[in-house]
């Protein structure tokens, strides 16, 4: 699946157990809280979120929509 963030914007925050999932972000710039992780990300970037991980993503950009690829790895 694909999440596209406006700038200012985040996802709601949430778990998976169960699965990982990989994110790889395709534009923008932005963070990623991943358990009790706070992480930058840029284009280019790929975070693995472990099985039942909170996470949450937020755009951090002024002008740029912020795009995740989102993998599900079902365990």
């Amino acid at each position: 699946s694909k999440t596209i963030l406006h700038p200012g914007k985040n996802t709601t925050g949430h778990n998976h157990p169960g699965q990982e999932e990989v994110y790889h972000f395709i534009s923008g710039t932005g963070y990623i809280i991943v358990g009790d992780k706070q992480i930058s990300v840029d284009v280019g970037d790929i975070v693995l979120i472990p099985d039942g991980y909170f996470h949450q993503v937020w755009n951090t950009g002024h002008q740029m929509k912020l795009t995740v690829a989102c993998l599900h790895v079902l365990l």
